[in-house]
């Protein structure tokens, strides 16, 4: 891949430093970008999305949650987690079961998937991550992780 950084004097800020060069966002950005499309690439043969193999693996994790709970916890836009979950319960992936004790909520259910397939998925994604992360060393992977945390409001 081409090293665009090289180019150029720099931009606007001169001393051949571009704001671009000190952006966080803008990293942040790219790596989950590099992050999707392995995980995309992983879960492809599972017959999955990278949003459809992340929401799965979070409602394994945690058990079911209402919609809310699961938007929030995924950090998804409303109209984007909608669509999602309408394709995943028209493929079986999830069903949605109304809340007994609130007419208006559902609870996100995964569908019940044989153990081996399963594991499968699971595999695919802690080796798409491991391949992601190898440059990074054991204790850089755990101090990404409580930084993450930090900025992503769960640490």
């Amino acid at each position: 891949m081409r090293d665009i950084r090289k180019r150029g004097s720099g931009g606007p800020t001169g001393a051949g430093r571009h704001p671009l060069e000190r952006s966080v966002g803008y990293e942040l950005g790219r790596a989950f970008r590099r992050l999707n499309r392995a995980v995309s690439a992983a879960v492809r043969p599972h017959g999955l999305s990278a949003v459809q193999g992340n929401i799965l693996l979070t409602l394994w994790a945690w058990g079911p949650m209402t919609i809310g709970e699961l938007q929030e916890q995924m950090a998804f836009s409303s109209s984007a987690f909608s669509g999602a979950l309408d394709r995943m319960e028209r493929a079986g992936l999830v069903r949605r079961v109304p809340v007994p004790t609130d007419r208006r909520s559902f609870r996100v259910e995964p569908a019940t998937w044989p153990g081996s397939r399963k594991a499968g998925v699971l595999n695919a994604l802690i080796a798409a991550e491991n391949e992601f992360l190898a440059g990074l060393s054991r204790p850089e992977r755990a101090r990404l992780l409580a930084l993450l945390r930090k900025i992503g409001g769960a640490g």
